[in-house]
């Protein structure tokens, strides 16, 4: 029976080829059979044909496409050019979004986009760093007389932060993979602080897919029901409204027109609308105040009797007072009366309605009027006591003249966190005479000839209708008195009955006589309530003429003014500088990698391949450099590694080839 030869296990440096006559350092794999004494071993043979050994081992295989390209530096390049890229594209996807509103990309956020594209730039430079680190070793070792152990170093450098923080520490320069360990570092803590590329903001932006809206008037025409064949009465939400302001003057949410702001948070552009201003004229400076003093029967003396009146006139307003609590008699706190123009203080050109209101009002506190002010018991359920007022002869009075007319406002609303605010930009009041039957007709001078009209029918129901008393558009509601005739104890407020009549209580006026407008109102004058109770009058009357446009036409222009609807959004802020850490990363690597290319000329890309230092260790190393990694990947899938001996009597690795 014939035998067949085995292999038999070697040390390693025993399968080395010798080199090719003529000094070639070109060494085919090709292979003889080799007898020994106890087995076969198969060994190189540079003048041997395999073919002419059937039973030899097969030829190596030839190098693919991937593995010639891998004996170049195409595949680091290829990285960096990855890399840039990626830079490129990370850039300009922070410079297209820096300041805006982050994008809806469905399921792809934009945190995730840049995680992407700053993981991706890192990862290629990377690759080609620690590439560059591999092969600078062989650079390394083309020196004579490097130890052993470098190989360790460089090889634990190209693998991560701590590899190269010792590279670079064992080199201190000498190489430039010092470079690449940089890049390396660097990279590991680019990935923590590339978050702080992206901050994100709260902002408010527009929403284009919803729209705000607010009442306006151009034309004033709406009317309640006839009262005759020719005249009819108001409107019921002009009436509910007026009677709103007049007995809550402070709530002003009550005199805001119509207006739908779906966020909360809206802006209109200014705009034009027809309303009702009220005009006061402050007299306080000009009232007359005369004083006398009074004889009770027990002859006490200290109490006087005052007189406090308007300046000129006929039969001017005014009212009288005790400045004694203790003496008994009447003292007036306020009085308020309507006039003709003609007999005004100030107020003479008062085109329509031609009325002016006079007040006189004393400037105590509320709270300890009529002793027992207070609404609410004490503890043991008695009535709180806040004490009684004084009024003495230097008591200070206000004195105001007030009128309302139609006008055109100019004005810029606003919702903010949905409160609202109008700011009055403009103003135009009718001026000069008006012609009974007529309608009246406001062209301000800011809207090119625009006209903005108030029909005569709703001129003249204002002045007829019977609940506004004919010629008083309040019809007689805010006109009385504010009195007490028992020392002060209770306070009266009544209203100043036509001839004949008997006085009722006036239930108008005492709310604005008592109303608080100093806290927290926008009234210019919180000191003077009548003037902030006409202040308030005017924009309910304002609110009524802009809320009928809408309930009669819908929320279509030009009976409503289109606003801007603001949301909240998450907005987009780049800090560049942190930008400089990925950058860093890749000119790093770019740098390793070009003086890896320069350094490594005439050393073949072995990298990180150990296969050198198994197949090629030993007297023929100066061969090594004509052998490439394919070939040597070849060559290692032919060789069987076997590690042999104990941690006693010493660890070797033995080869052998199939």
């Amino acid at each position: 029976m014939a035998s067949h030869p085995t292999s038999t296990w070697v040390e390693a440096s025993q399968l080395l080829p010798p080199p090719a006559a003529g000094g070639s350092k070109a060494y085919p794999m090709q292979w003889q059979r080799q007898a020994h004494s106890d087995a076969d071993t198969d060994v190189y043979r540079p003048d041997h044909d395999p073919s002419s050994s059937p039973g030899g081992p097969p030829a190596a295989r030839q190098s693919t496409f991937l593995q010639g390209l891998s004996a170049t530096w195409t595949f680091e390049l290829l990285a960096l050019l990855v890399s840039v890229a990626g830079l490129v594209a990370m850039v300009y996807v922070l410079r297209r979004n820096d300041g805006q509103r982050i994008p809806d990309w469905g399921s792809l956020s934009f945190n995730t986009l840049i995680s992407i594209l700053a993981v991706v730039s890192k990862m290629a430079a990377l690759y080609g760093a620690t590439s560059a680190i591999s092969q600078l070793k062989w650079a390394w070792f083309t020196e004579h007389g490097k130890n052993l152990v470098d190989y360790k170093t460089f090889d634990s450098g190209s693998r991560g932060v701590a590899g190269a923080a010792m590279l670079a520490w064992t080199l201190k320069g000498r190489s430039i993979a010092v470079v690449g360990a940089l890049a390396i570092i660097i990279g590991a803590a680019a990935g923590p602080f590339a978050q702080q590329i992206v901050h994100f903001y709260d902002d408010e932006y527009v929403d284009v897919n919803e729209t705000a809206w607010i009442a306006r008037a151009d034309i004033v025409d709406s009317l309640g029901p006839k009262m005759d064949s020719t005249t009819w009465s108001l409107d019921a939400i002009f009436k509910a409204n007026a009677i709103t302001a007049l007995f809550l003057p402070t709530q002003e949410a009550l005199f805001q027109p119509r207006f739908s702001c779906p966020t909360g948070n809206c802006t209109w552009a200014p705009f034009s609308t027809l309303g009702f201003c009220s005009t006061c004229a402050d007299l306080s400076s000009q009232l007359n105040r005369t004083c006398k003093t009074l004889t009770s029967s027990d002859n006490r003396t200290t109490a006087q009797s005052c007189r406090v009146a308007f300046p000129g006139g006929n039969e001017p307003l005014s009212l009288f007072y005790i400045a004694d609590p203790d003496f008994p008699g009447s003292s007036t706190y306020m009085v308020l009366n309507s006039t003709r123009p003609a007999n005004a203080t100030v107020l003479k050109n008062v085109t329509w309605p031609q009325t002016v209101y006079q007040s006189i009002r004393a400037v105590v506190p509320p709270q300890q009027l009529g002793g027992t002010q207070n609404p609410y018991l004490e503890a043991d359920g008695e009535l709180a006591n806040d004490g009684i007022h004084v009024l003495r002869a230097d008591t200070r009075f206000i004195g105001s003249e007030c009128a309302l007319s139609p006008c055109v406002r100019r004005v810029q609303p606003s919702v903010a966190r949905g409160e609202y605010r109008e700011e009055v930009l403009d103003t135009f009041s009718a001026s000069g005479g008006y012609r009974y039957g007529e309608s009246l007709v406001l062209s301000p001078p800011w809207e090119d000839g625009k006209n903005f009209t108030i029909h005569s029918q709703w001129l003249e129901a204002v002045t007829t209708t019977p609940s506004y008393g004919g010629p008083d558009p309040l019809g007689g509601q805010l006109k009385g008195t504010v009195f007490t005739h028992d020392s002060n104890q209770a306070i009266r407020v009544s209203d100043i009955p036509a001839f004949g009549a008997v006085p009722r209580q006036n239930d108008a006026l005492q709310a604005v006589f008592y109303a608080e407008f100093s806290n927290g109102t926008t009234c210019p004058t919180p000191d003077d309530n009548v003037a902030c109770a006409f202040w308030a009058l005017g924009a309910a009357m304002t609110k009524s003429v802009r809320d009928v446009a809408v309930s009669r036409n819908g929320t279509a222009a030009p009976y409503v003014a289109e606003g801007a609807v603001h949301t909240t959004g998450t907005y987009i802020r780049i800090e560049w500088p942190w930008l400089a850490l990925p950058v860093a990363v890749w000119f790093l690597s770019l740098v390793t990698v070009v003086v890896a290319m320069w350094t490594s000329r005439g050393v073949p890309l072995w990298r990180d391949s150990a296969l050198p230092l198994v197949l090629l260790t030993g007297e023929h190393a100066d061969a090594a450099r004509e052998v490439q990694e394919a070939a040597l990947s070849a060559r290692a899938e032919t060789v069987k590694v076997h590690l042999a001996g104990d941690m006693g009597s010493g660890l070797k690795i033995l080869t052998k080839s199939h």
